[in-house]
């Protein structure tokens, strides 16, 4: 009995131990994790969309318009939206470049660059279909002139994804943006734009369409378009380019706002 009532503090120390490792197993491991839910209500959301001056737009024929309160409500809610909206952008596709390659076939400027496209989805971790679905949408299906690529002072320059092309001046600002960044060859403006989304967005917790345009967490801040069928337009190139290749894809993230959350 002594002996045991010696070894007391050893064997409580031993159950600190194994309970320390179990919380930090527990915490660690994705098997445990629950997704992490916005503090605001849909409402919420949608009225800071609103009220945030965000310049939403919508097409209606060939006309651009300033989208009101019901056009955004209604872009928002996710019970009518492509489920590709919800798919985890940060995954493999498993999709060859071969099988990229006919997806792009006659496609301008981005035809044959599927091995461009397989190097993004690698090095940065960001699905090659969704990233191909993005550029199609940006370019025209590689026939815009932003994407065909605009000469500065003899080096033409390229920029597949939109990025930094506002609205007022797409043209010049998109070219400008991509002269910065050096997207001198087609490929440097697929792996580059893949970088920029990676670190801007999915790093940022907006690792989905419908995170990237409406941002959940900070809705009305910090989104990548001002269409409000942009993250639709996107997901429904995905789903059609999934459903040709026979593709599985991984699960949705569909947690967005807070349900739970009484009114005050």
């Amino acid at each position: 009995m002594e002996k045991i009532k010696e070894n007391i503090p050893f064997i409580l120390l031993i159950i600190v131990m194994a309970l320390f490792t179990l919380a930090f197993f527990v915490s660690e491991t994705s098997f445990f994790k629950t997704e992490e839910i916005s503090t605001y209500t849909f409402e919420e959301a949608v009225s800071m969309q609103v009220n945030n001056n965000t310049g939403d737009v919508k097409l209606a024929g060939n006309v651009t318009e300033y989208a009101d309160e019901n056009d955004i409500k209604e872009a928002m809610t996710m019970e009518s939206s492509n489920n590709f909206q919800f798919l985890p952008l940060d995954s493999q596709s498993d999709a060859g470049e071969d099988e990229l390659n006919k997806l792009l076939d006659g496609k301008g400027i981005l035809e044959g660059t599927g091995a461009a496209f397989i190097e993004a989805e690698q090095k940065h971790n960001i699905n090659a279909l969704y990233l191909i679905s993005h550029a199609l949408l940006e370019t025209g299906h590689g026939q815009s002139e932003l994407a065909s690529g605009i000469e500065v002072e003899g080096t033409t320059y390229y920029n597949f994804f939109g990025i930094g092309a506002f609205d007022h001046d797409a043209i010049a600002e998109g070219s400008s943006y991509a002269q910065e960044a050096d997207w001198s060859t087609p490929d440097a403006a697929i792996t580059g734009g893949a970088e920029f989304i990676r670190t801007n967005y999915l790093d940022n917790g907006q690792n989905t369409l419908y995170r990237m345009r409406w941002n959940p967490e900070n809705p009305g801040t910090h989104l990548y378009a001002t269409d409000i069928e942009w993250a639709e337009k996107i997901a429904s190139i995905m789903n059609s380019y999934y459903n040709s290749l026979g593709l599985e894809y991984d699960e949705l993230e569909t947690e967005n706002y807070n349900n739970d959350k009484q009114p005050d």
